[in-house]
């Protein structure tokens, strides 16, 4: 496995539990798993048993929780090279970046210099980086002068400069994956990630929307929008033709799943395609807020809808840095 059999796949981020689920469905799609959590071998030497065909990523998730380490402490080798042997590209066990900490990034991208490919260094990533356009582009700098393939974590997706920033780092000549994005995975692929990365939540995805929302709420929203009647039915096979607002838990899982992996294929990569389909969810939002009362601006959505590319040309096949000796 290299970093480059990962170009333009939308995975599925998960902990070690849910693989089961999770790996069927994904096998259906140009997609793979991002197994989160400190202790995945297991759980990849039973994938591997059952022969499963897409990529595997293992995040360590050192960056979050109560506790959360600073990216200054470094790297685990013995992470990294547990990866190697299982065959897979090591994605770095990576503490918090927070915005400006030079000192740590530099610690993690001199101590991934040390390992041998294939790898992806890890960034978990404060929206400060991304705020702040001469600290993003120094950061932009300093990626492609270390010539490695990077995993981003941003801080948030939500906003409109934390979105433009994260589009705008997509520019760099390394491979830049962004991890547990949720839809935003499916925007930073259509705008020049190597890959992306969707964390899955609990709630129930609804294409229209692009969003995921309770079932309950999907009931009074179809109820309630007659004239909206054939946007609700769902084709995926959780589904099969019906509206789904009566979907057990592990259902509405399965079938947010299925609706991204699907949505993610016909997108192809393409931002002009994916602002498109923002625009015609931001239609039917509006739609719905005339029927809905305090019905929530959909934030995330508009930050894409409303993006101006930047700049600067973006990188290709082939543009890519050499790692550096």
């Amino acid at each position: 496995m290299s970093v480059d059999n990962l170009r333009h796949r939308l995975l599925v981020q998960c902990p070690p539990e849910r693989a089961d689920t999770v790996a069927p469905i994904t096998n259906r799609y140009h997609s793979g798993l991002v197994l989160t959590g400190p202790k995945p071998s297991t759980t990849v030497r039973h994938l591997q048993r059952l022969h499963y065909p897409g990529p595997i990523l293992c995040d360590a998730a050192r960056y979050t929780g109560r506790h959360s380490v600073p990216a200054s402490v470094g790297l685990t080798a013995a992470w990294i090279a547990e990866q190697h042997d299982l065959g897979l590209v090591a994605l770095t066990d990576s503490g918090y970046l927070a915005a400006g900490d030079w000192m740590g990034l530099d610690r993690l991208l001199t101590d991934a210099s040390n390992h041998p490919p294939p790898l992806l260094v890890t960034l978990p990533l404060a929206a400060g980086w991304f705020i702040e356009r001469p600290r993003l582009n120094q950061l932009i700098t300093t990626l492609n002068e270390a010539g490695l393939p990077v995993a981003v974590v941003p801080g948030s997706c939500g906003g409109q400069p934390v979105t433009s920033g994260l589009v705008r780092l997509l520019t760099a000549t390394v491979p830049v994956v962004v991890l547990r994005a949720d839809v935003g995975a499916l925007g930073a692929v259509c705008n020049g990630a190597h890959a992306g990365a969707l964390g899955i939540t609990s709630g129930l995805f609804v294409p229209a929307l692009l969003g995921h929302h309770r079932s309950a709420v999907l009931a009074r929203i179809v109820a309630r929008t007659p004239g909206l009647a054939g946007l609700w039915p769902c084709d995926c096979p959780e589904c099969a033709g019906t509206v789904p607002t009566h979907l057990s838990a592990g259902g509405i899982y399965r079938h947010s799943l299925h609706t991204q992996l699907a949505l993610g294929d016909r997108l192809r990569h393409d931002p002009a395609t994916w602002r498109e389909q923002c625009g015609r969810a931001l239609g039917v939002h509006r739609a719905v807020g005339e029927v809905m009362p305090n019905w929530p601006p959909p934030t995330a959505l508009r930050s894409w809808h409303d993006l101006e590319p930047p700049a600067i040309p973006r990188q290709t096949s082939g543009e890519h840095a050499r790692r550096l000796p």
